[in-house]
């Protein structure tokens, strides 16, 4: 082979492993930007016991004064990072829901990896105010 024909062999070769390269890479990556796919569920005793950092929520001066009670069930949604991304209520009243809604925004959590790629979880937390 010519000195023209093994460049030509190398060049080809480069070429086709870079792509290779590309491709492969690509690959790998693209589950931790699907950032649109749907989160995993946790339970909620799993994500509390995964939190890096959490407040529980201060019991609103209006709702003790008024003897108000109940139940407040969030739904939160964990970002790529750790960090709470949607708080949804699904059960609660106004005043207490507040107090659920701040205490949770300041929550933290190591991100979580499905397979080593980063994931967004989904989680019902379940909060009580009892006087």
């Amino acid at each position: 082979m010519t000195f023209v024909g093994k460049h030509r062999v190398r060049l080809i070769h480069s070429c086709f492993l870079t792509v290779l390269t590309a491709f492969s890479i690509a690959k790998a990556e693209s589950p931790a930007k699907d950032e649109k796919a749907q989160p995993v569920i946790l339970s909620g005793a799993a994500i509390r016991g995964a939190a890096r950092f959490h407040v529980e929520p201060e019991y609103p001066a209006t709702a003790r004064q008024f003897g108000m009670s109940g139940e407040v069930v969030a739904e939160v949604t964990v970002g790529l990072d750790g960090k709470v991304e949607n708080i949804r209520v699904m059960k609660g009243t106004p005043i207490l829901n507040n107090a659920v809604i701040s205490a949770l925004k300041k929550w933290t959590f190591a991100p979580f990896n499905v397979d080593g790629h980063p994931t967004r979880v989904k989680s019902t937390l379940s909060f009580d105010f009892k006087l």
